[in-house]
């Protein structure tokens, strides 16, 4: 008998994935039959490459600031700020304080480099009833969920 797939999930639940490894960047990532969502977090100084890839790109910011580049403008960005980022339109960003968001991306990110290669690369693909793996990635940074509520009560 075959075991019925996953549909509730917890953010803390779902491991680490390494988006940038020099620089501390990772992301807890979601995957769905369609779309990725990645609870991103961005340290204190960390540099987003520039990039592009055919998947479009919500970005949400939560907390911090970072100064984002998007078809090579600088724009300023911060909690509460939304960017929409077209398929293949160059994208990066430095952020001096730090920063947690929520990119949301369809479909996903499966080209090679891309977070569901990255996924693979590290061990954290959801199995085929949806369960996650246990957190195997070792990263100063608290699981996103729990980080994101110790920054609510400091406010």
């Amino acid at each position: 008998m075959a075991r019925k797939r996953k549909y509730i999930y917890k953010i803390d639940e779902i491991p680490f994935t390494p988006l940038v490894e020099d620089q501390g960047i990772v992301a807890q990532l979601f995957l769905s039959d369609n779309m990725q969502i990645s609870f991103l977090q961005n340290p204190p100084g960390a540099d987003f490459p520039e990039h592009s890839h055919a998947a479009e790109q919500v970005l949400i910011m939560l907390e911090g600031s970072e100064e984002h580049i998007l078809d090579g403008e600088i724009i300023h960005m911060e909690a509460g700020d939304i960017c929409f980022h077209p398929s293949n339109m160059p994208h990066g960003g430095k952020t001096i304080t730090g920063f947690k968001g929520i990119d949301i991306f369809f479909p996903q990110r499966t080209e090679k480099g891309g977070h569901v290669d990255r996924m693979r690369q590290y061990g954290t693909m959801p199995d085929d009833q949806g369960n996650y793996p246990k957190n195997t990635v070792q990263t100063p940074l608290a699981p996103w969920f729990m980080a994101l509520l110790d920054s609510l009560k400091k406010k």
